[in-house]
C-alpha cells in the first residue's frame, strides 16, 4: 500500500515543494511505495515555485518545475499518512486549524528550516541542501520499515 507524505511550509512555493519533490526521488531511487505532495498554511491563489526553488532542487536531483502552490486543507491533511512541517510554527498553526489530524503531524528535521523566500540562490541551494539530507533520512527509515522482520 502506497504511503502518502505531505510537507508544509508557509506560501508553498520553496520549501514545502522541495521537500516533496526531492523525497519523491530518493523514494523512487529506494523502490519505495511512497509518494509526497506538499502545500503551505498561507496560500491565497495558486503560485509557481519560485525559480530559485526550482533550480535549487534541480541541483539537488528533483524537478519541480511543474509544483503549483495549494492551501493546507482538511481534505489534504487526511490523505496523509505522514505531514511534515518545516517550522514549529507550522507544526503549532496546523495543531490549532486541524486539532484532528495532530497524531499525524510532526517536523520534517531536528530544528526549524530557514524559509529562503526572497534569498540568494546559494542561500536556496544551501537550503536544499538541509531538506536533501532530511528527506533521505525520512526515506531510510521509511525503507526500514518495509523490510520483513
Amino acid at each position: 500500500m502506497e504511503k502518502h507524505i505531505l510537507f508544509v511550509c508557509t506560501g508553498n512555493t520553496c520549501r514545502s515543494p522541495m521537500a516533496a519533490g526531492l523525497f519523491n526521488a530518493a523514494a523512487a531511487r529506494a523502490g519505495l511505495p511512497a509518494r509526497a505532495s506538499s502545500c503551505g498554511i498561507s496560500v491565497f491563489a495558486p503560485s509557481p515555485a519560485t525559480p530559485a526553488a526550482v533550480r535549487a532542487a534541480a541541483g539537488c536531483g528533483a524537478d519541480i518545475s511543474a509544483h503549483q502552490a495549494q492551501p493546507a486543507t482538511e481534505a489534504l491533511l487526511s490523505a496523509a499518512d505522514r505531514v511534515y512541517c518545516m517550522t514549529h510554527g507550522h507544526l503549532d498553526v496546523l495543531e490549532l486549524m486541524f486539532p484532528a489530524r495532530a497524531g499525524r503531524l510532526a517536523m520534517l528535521g531536528a530544528s526549524d528550516i530557514p524559509d529562503p523566500f526572497g534569498g540568494t540562490d546559494e542561500e536556496y541551494a544551501a537550503v536544499c541542501r538541509q531538506i536533501r539530507q532530511a528527506v533521505e533520512k525520512l526515506a531510510r527509515q521509511m525503507g526500514k520499515e518495509q523490510e520483513p522482520r
